[in-house]
């Protein structure tokens, strides 16, 4: 019985390992021709600040993405944790955690940019 248990655990942890990276495979796309426009074409107030709600909205995803993986490193923590195989898959979690949060900062100083664009911009 030990074995059959062993076995499906074993299984059980492949196909939610096939699901992380799954998800891992959709990188960050790239701007659509929409946001390029708008950009491009940013002139008034209203156009920088509906760029700095934009980037706001996207830091406010990274941000929620990395604790997303925050909390699968700790589920993969105590999974692993007797020495079994796939011991980095927190440390792969906790990586993507530090990138997420990374471009979140990155987004936010974006969208602090366009709010500086607006106090200047014409009405």
């Amino acid at each position: 019985m030990n074995s059959k248990l062993a076995s499906t655990r074993r299984i059980i942890s492949l196909l939610l390992l096939g699901a992380v990276l799954a998800g891992c495979a959709t990188g960050p796309s790239s701007p659509s021709p929409e946001l390029l426009r708008k950009i491009e074409s940013a002139q008034t107030r209203s156009d920088h600040d509906a760029l700095a709600t934009y980037y706001d909205q996207q830091a406010a995803a990274a941000r929620a993405l990395a604790a997303e993986h925050r909390k699968m490193a700790q589920s993969y923590q105590g999974m692993f944790a007797g020495g079994r195989g796939g011991a980095s898959m927190p440390s792969h979690c906790n990586a993507i955690v530090r990138s997420q949060e990374g471009i979140a900062v990155e987004y936010e100083a974006m969208a602090a940019g366009h709010r500086k664009l607006a106090e200047h911009a014409k009405p």
